[in-house]
């Protein structure tokens, strides 16, 4: 799973005009999977790198060839935007070709001459190795000082992180942005709106996967065309899906109100259960039809 060793920095601070001291175990990590993920990202922007440097030369529609320093400018630029400046080296060579014409109606033969250029791309393999090497490292901060190296891993791996929150507040469900209100009193309102929609959903989260985390358990059948897949930190979204095939039908037959419930599936009841919630929850939504709903199509 992973590799490491700590460093222990005894750090001192003033608190309410007292010194406090104490230890922090700082520990170096290298994740395997998170080096094989930095090293696979390299090769892509290597190659993307190799590839670009490559058609620099080639004349398009409408574009000016380009000429020796322009051609290592705009191979510079390359190389920076893919990071790999320091891993890769080029240089261009004019290529010069000669075409004789024949004279023709009293004209004297002619030699034409192009110029093109080709740029030669090379890999600095003992620099990339190098940087592969480095890669998948990570410090880790503590003052628990008892803790094994995997005990530190998974405690991180698996700490709330209140940025995954706030992230929700950039797309679905919640949607902040794009913001079309212009009064700044709108405005606030929809923003605390929605950070209580926030709170519900991390109330969810965090309720599911601590009762999971307590039954030693995992969670079935909540991703949709994979029923045999578990997971033991289902998101909210997910878990609220899972309840949108739960249908109410409400109908009136000869003067009387029926109502019809679709009958809960075993996650949704066991998603209820660990909710703490009834499991006759919807069940008591058919008793609260005294009449059905008005009709709203018009004529």
């Amino acid at each position: 799973m992973a590799e490491g060793f700590y460093v222990d920095v005894e750090l001192t601070a003033e608190v309410e005009s007292k010194e406090v001291r104490w230890t922090e175990r700082r520990w170096l990590v290298r994740s395997k999977a998170y080096a094989v993920a930095q090293q696979e990202a390299l090769e892509r922007r290597l190659s993307t790198a190799e590839r670009c440097l490559r058609e620099l030369p080639t004349r398009k529609r409408g574009k000016k060839q380009l000429f020796h320093t322009e051609l290592m400018a705009a191979a510079e630029v390359i190389m920076k935007r893919e990071r790999v400046e320091d891993l890769l080296s080029c240089t261009a060579q004019a290529v010069m070709t000669r075409q004789k014409k024949r004279g023709y109606g009293g004209r004297p033969p002619t030699e034409k001459t192009d110029v093109s250029f080709e740029i030669e791309v090379r890999r600095d393999d003992k620099a990339i190795e190098e940087k592969k090497r480095e890669m998948g490292w990570q410090v880790y901060g503590t003052n628990g000082v008892g803790m094994s190296l995997t005990q530190v891993v998974w405690a991180y791996r698996g700490q709330y992180r209140i940025e995954n929150d706030w992230s929700r507040l950039k797309g679905r469900p919640l949607g902040l942005t794009p913001l079309y209100l212009q009064d700044e009193v709108r405005i606030e309102g929809l923003v605390y709106l929605l950070s209580v929609a926030l709170r519900v959903l991390t109330l969810l989260d965090w309720q599911v996967r601590e009762g999971l985390r307590k039954d030693g358990s995992k969670l079935e059948g909540v991703y949709a065309g994979q029923a045999g897949r578990k997971t033991a930190r289902p998101s909210a979204e997910l878990l609220l899906g899972v309840l949108k095939t739960i249908s109410l039908s409400v109908i009136e037959v000869n003067g009387q109100t029926h109502t019809l419930l679709s009958p809960l599936t075993k996650v949704q009841k066991r998603l209820l259960k660990l909710w703490e919630l009834p499991t006759d929850l919807y069940g008591k939504l058919t008793r609260g039809f005294p009449k059905p709903p008005p009709k709203t199509s018009e004529p």
